[in-house]
């Protein structure tokens, strides 16, 4: 009955889709569009999430960004542009009072008129060819704003779109980068500025400050070199020629490309017919005019050499330039805008030079005695103080007689040579560890590929012309032998003494291609060079208990209202290495000095501690010293512009010596301060172990506690006292043991490799 009745149903044609494949499939599909639907849901609620989060980001982003942008205040004045106030430089006297010394004003060709003295047609002119709705919008015109993004983002580097506000900002700031960065930068800017200004103050300052060729900034300026009269004495057509060069004041200069200015100001003139600022007649009497237009090269006002303009000694051009770069840094402001607040704004710069040393500097150029004979050979010079205050600099050898002259001491680049060792090589291997002062260290080649041709070869030479097998850290150092250097930087590591140097040492000069060089690191081979004013403030570490200060040419600037602006006086030195690594390598540069072997014995000065290293670079077209008392760091280098051999390398050392003699003279005895945890040892010379009384040849060195050599082992002999007053009472029974060596113990190697029996080997 069941089977029958089922069968019915099966066979019933009202219901042939009851249970067949279609309904099933419609199910399924249902099912199937449920979840896509879900899912797309899904998606598109997380894209929302995604989304506002972002904008949120943005927003907040945008939020610090703007409120980043209120130290523009002191870029974006200005009242202190058209008033163009005399900045003044100061120096401390003797008992350190602050007395004048230098004032600093403007000598470009600017003269400023104010907005009730420039005519309409100019003001019309300028806003028809530039920004017809200046005076609708609050700064940004969004429409051309929104173009000119645009066009950044499809990769243009011409996007245009700034309103006259905007352009004002890019002139006083400086700040032309092609980024979309600097275009919300340049927005931010000009809807504050004109929060904070009128139009016509606003037009008022682009009008006198934008550069309108020929050396000319402002209309005033171009009307006199142009026209050769007055702003208020020129015609609708020279209005319009004015107005048409600030889009491209090459291009569009008048006197060079008089047709292409005829297009441009025919334009301008078209345009204030078109946006009713004249009228019809006006227009055709300005064309008219143009078409027969002439130009003065020259005007009553024009620019003019300015003979009697005061002439800057070595470091007031240096400070003007450390100056503008820290302003340029701290306020985002371009070098050009960082210059016009140095010569407008009434700044006040306290220079930390010291008057007596910069005079004795300049004094020495003049002492024929010292000066090398060779009049081409050139100086670069700076004296610095240990917490990396400026006390004395020049640019060159000759008598100062001009501005900007090129500066040899903070500009130039030139290769260190070995000046580079003490800080490349062997402070940063004492302080990590694997050296100390006495450690043997193989005097002999690496097997290196220079030149990335896959052939090994044998470097560095010597400049001695030999290899000693084993040599003691000190010596190699007194020396200035290059095979031991090379050794010590293999095994410390190029990258470590790379990152030592720009992270500790704040050197900027080197390139990444230095990083990998044992070349350019423990020989001074760099790819570009360093400047005298890094290695003086890199070898500061070696008086001042290894404390690297960023070097500094003046204490602080404030501007016309007092308020500080740029401010040294708590310049915090940063640690470079241990105070005991910077004893250490007091005593090492010690001897590079007094040393019997040391390549800086002509620097030194009766009745003072000097410190020092000597470099040469090859073929001797670089000669270098830097030099140290307790009471300054100082650097030379003496080279030729055009690099050749140097006959007088002498002349580097001698120089240093007179200057630094000078400097000392009257000034009170002083000792440089050691850390009470190194102590004097005396050790064998041809193992570098602490001697004992059967050593051969013995001297002094300096050791931490946590590095101190084990007991030479190879003479027989008693164990050698400590020199140090203040060894304890087990360095004491240590090294005043009775206790006598096993000759079983004894090793013949490090005598064989000894500096003394290969120098003898050698006749050095």
């Amino acid at each position: 009955m069941r089977k029958t009745d089922i069968n019915k149903f099966n066979n019933d044609p009202s219901n042939s889709n009851a249970f067949s494949y279609k309904p099933d499939g419609n199910i399924r599909a249902t099912a199937f569009l449920k979840s896509f639907f879900v899912v797309i849901l899904r998606v598109l609620l997380s894209l929302f999430a995604i989304g506002a989060i972002t904008a949120v980001l943005i927003l907040l982003s945008l939020r610090f960004y703007v409120l980043s942008l209120d130290d523009d205040n002191i870029a974006l004045n200005l009242s202190n542009a058209k008033l163009a106030l005399t900045s003044f430089v100061y120096v401390n006297d003797e008992n350190g009072v602050p007395q004048e010394y230098q004032r600093i004003y403007n000598s470009e060709n600017r003269i400023w008129i104010d907005f009730s003295d420039i005519p309409k047609h100019m003001t019309d002119a300028i806003i028809a060819i530039e920004d017809k709705r200046f005076y609708d919008h609050k700064g940004v015109d969004w429409v051309r704003t929104t173009g000119a993004i645009t066009n950044l983002l499809k990769g243009s580097q011409s996007y245009g779109g700034s309103t006259l506000t905007q352009q004002l900002i890019k002139n006083v700031t400086d700040d032309n980068e092609v980024s979309l960065a600097r275009k919300l930068r340049e927005i931010f800017r000009a809807i504050h500025l004109e929060q904070k200004y009128s139009k016509d103050e606003i037009l008022e300052a682009y009008l006198n400050i934008v550069n309108f060729g020929g050396g000319c900034r402002g209309v005033q300026t171009a009307a006199n070199l142009y026209f050769n009269k007055n702003i208020q004495d020129c015609s609708i057509a020279e209005c319009a020629t004015i107005a048409g060069i600030t889009q491209n004041p090459t291009s569009y200069n008048p006197i060079n490309n008089p047709e292409n200015n005829k297009k441009r100001r025919e334009t301008v003139i078209s345009e204030m017919l078109e946006q009713g600022k004249i009228s019809q007649s006006e227009f055709e009497q300005a064309m008219q005019e143009s078409q027969n237009m002439t130009f003065k090269s020259s005007g009553t006002n024009s620019n003019k050499n300015n003979s009697t303009a005061t002439i800057h000694n070595w470091y007031v051009e240096n400070l003007f330039r450390d100056v503008v770069n820290d302003l340029c840094v701290k306020y985002n402001i371009g070098k050009t805008a960082a210059e016009e607040m140095l010569f407008t704004h009434g700044l006040k710069i306290y220079s930390a030079m010291d008057s007596n040393a910069q005079s004795i500097v300049e004094a020495s150029l003049k002492d024929k005695s010292i000066m090398p004979q060779s009049s081409d050979l050139e100086i670069g010079y700076i004296m610095m103080g240990f917490d990396g205050r400026i006390l004395a600099t020049v640019g060159c050898r000759e008598e100062k007689t001009g501005n900007l002259w090129y500066d040899r001491a903070n500009v130039a680049k030139r290769q260190p040579g070995s000046t580079i060792k003490p800080i490349a090589v062997y402070a940063p291997a004492i302080d990590f560890g694997l050296y100390n002062y006495s450690s043997l260290i193989p005097d002999q080649p690496l097997q290196i590929d220079l030149d990335g041709s896959g052939n090994l070869r044998n470097w560095p030479n010597n400049w001695y012309k030999s290899y000693k097998g084993h040599v003691t850290l000190q010596w190699a150092l007194e020396k200035s032998a290059n095979a031991p250097a090379a050794q010590v930087l293999n095994n410390l590591t190029t990258y470590k003494s790379y990152e030592f140097l720009t992270n500790k040492l704040g050197f900027s000069s080197l390139d990444s291609s230095d990083a990998s060089s044992l070349a350019a690191l423990a020989t001074g081979g760099t790819h570009v060079g360093v400047t005298v004013r890094e290695m003086v403030a890199a070898f500061q570490i070696f008086g001042n208990g290894g404390n690297y200060c960023k070097p500094f040419s003046y204490f602080y600037v404030t501007d016309n209202e007092g308020n500080v602006i740029l401010d040294n006086r708590n310049n915090i030195p940063t640690k470079a290495i241990s105070s005991s690594t910077a004893t250490i390598m007091n005593r090492l540069l010690r001897q590079v000095i007094v040393g019997a072997e040391g390549t800086g014995k002509a620097a030194n000065i009766n009745g003072w501690d000097i410190i020092g290293k000597t470099g040469t670079t090859t073929d001797d077209f670089d000669s270098w010293f830097i030099g140290e008392s307790p009471y300054a760091v100082a650097g030379i280098w003496t080279g030729y512009d055009n690099p050749k051999r140097i006959t007088e390398t002498a002349a580097a050392v001698r120089i240093w010596k007179h200057i630094m003699t000078e400097y000392l003279k009257n000034k009170p005895a002083m000792d440089f301060a050691f850390d009470p945890d190194v102590a004097e040892y005396t050790y064998c010379k041809s193992t570098g172990n602490l001697a004992n009384t059967a050593c051969p040849n013995t001297a002094v060195g300096y050791y931490a506690s946590s590095n101190v050599p084990q007991n030479c082992y190879a003479h027989y002999g008693k164990a050698e006292n400590l020199l140090s007053e203040n060894q304890s009472n087990e360095e004491e029974t240590v090294e005043n043991s009775d206790e006598t060596i096993d000759a079983a113990n004894i090793s013949e190697e490090p005598v064989e490799n000894s500096i003394d029996a290969t120098i003898d080997s050698d006749g050095q």
